[in-house]
């Protein structure tokens, strides 16, 4: 599925937008900073996640003076149909969400049918910050690509708290066990999932990383979050009197991480500044291509002021890796010239942004 049509109303400075992306190519959005260029991928990231990757706060993504702000899409699908979906927030932090013409309840079931993928200034992350970060790497892929992902993560997020209140509230070794049992059964079962999953994506991220870097010595491990050489069972048992000291489980997929290195060396501490950015572009996009071939879902690739930080001849190269997919992209950048040369032989729309206003040039 991609956007067919989008409209948004009241979201930030964007107070009333009508847009027709092109689906199989780049929408490429130019303006001036601060004109709304990206507002208009938050908006189309918080109708796929519920949330903004620029803040928290709902009041600041209201515009001013308005109560709530709306964002409706049609998605395509098969058949040349289309699937109205929708979701409008008001500053009392309601939050309403439609598929289809029926009302629904879980952010899930609208992530599930827009896989938008995020490349920012922020992306960093994935290489310099905490597991948490890889953590969740992992698990989007599996959410957009695996059924059986979702109803085990969340039957190892409740096993795990419980567990985790039953440490903290003193109660007797049989009592916490019981949850123990539980939390095994769901952690070896979401740690296979993780494994298999890395393993697919590290052949296509050794492809990616090689077309992007030129590097062919790239080393990815997915390490489970205990040590690997016992059962998970006999690791809790262990720890057990450490756990209930510190009121915590301290081993476990919840502490999982992909390692990544170059050479033997941790990436982070081998590429350039460029060059990080330029991995973690192949790491999304390896995601993208996996998503592609094995559950069949478009991706939707948000690339906010792409020449941040990445030559002409990187840009290129992205670009180019990019193209390879049949996949919707929106790109922005503060002069049309800035992409235009590169994005020349690839379908596209060209939009410009000016006060919050988007016009189709």
């Amino acid at each position: 599925m991609g956007l067919i049509h989008l409209d948004i109303t009241n979201f930030r400075n964007l107070t009333s937008v009508n847009l027709i992306p092109i689906l199989d190519g780049f929408n490429f959005l130019y303006g001036n900073n601060g004109s709304g260029k990206t507002s208009l991928l938050e908006a189309v990231y918080y109708l796929g996640l519920g949330r903004s990757f620029r803040s928290s706060v709902t009041e600041r993504v209201i515009s001013r003076s308005a109560d709530k702000f709306s964002i409706f899409a049609h998605l395509a699908a098969k058949s040349d149909n289309f699937v109205p979906i929708g979701l409008e927030r008001h500053q009392s932090g309601e939050i309403k969400m439609r598929i289809d013409g029926k009302d629904i309840r879980s952010i899930a079931e609208l992530a599930s049918l827009t896989p938008a993928q995020l490349i920012d200034s922020h992306c960093h992350s994935l290489l310099e910050a905490g597991p948490a970060f890889r953590r969740k790497y992992l698990d989007w892929g599996l959410f957009h690509g695996n059924v059986q992902f979702l109803p085990i993560w969340r039957q190892f997020e409740r096993s795990l708290q419980q567990r985790n209140a039953a440490l903290r509230g003193g109660l007797s070794k049989s009592e916490i066990e019981s949850w123990s049992h539980e939390l095994i059964d769901y952690a070896i079962q979401l740690d296979q999932l993780r494994r298999d999953y890395s393993a697919q994506l590290s052949v296509i991220l050794r492809e990616t990383a090689t077309e992007l870097l030129d590097r062919n010595d790239l080393e990815i491990s997915y390490q489970s979050g205990w040590d690997e050489t016992q059962h998970y069972q006999e690791v809790l048992a262990r720890s057990f009197l450490r756990d209930n000291y510190l009121g915590h489980t301290q081993f476990g997929p919840h502490k999982a991480d992909l390692k990544i290195k170059i050479s033997g060396v941790p990436a982070k501490d081998i590429l350039s500044r460029g060059q990080q950015k330029l991995f973690v572009c192949a790491m999304i996009v390896a995601r993208g291509a996996l998503l592609q071939a094995h559950a069949n879902k478009r991706p939707i690739y948000l690339v906010d002021d792409l020449p941040s930080e990445l030559d002409s001849s990187s840009r290129a190269r992205l670009i180019a890796l990019l193209s390879k997919q049949a996949a919707q992209i929106f790109v922005t950048a503060v002069q049309r010239e800035d992409e235009n040369s590169f994005l020349a032989k690839s379908p596209m729309k060209m939009f410009h942004v000016e006060h919050g206003r988007v016009t189709e040039v």
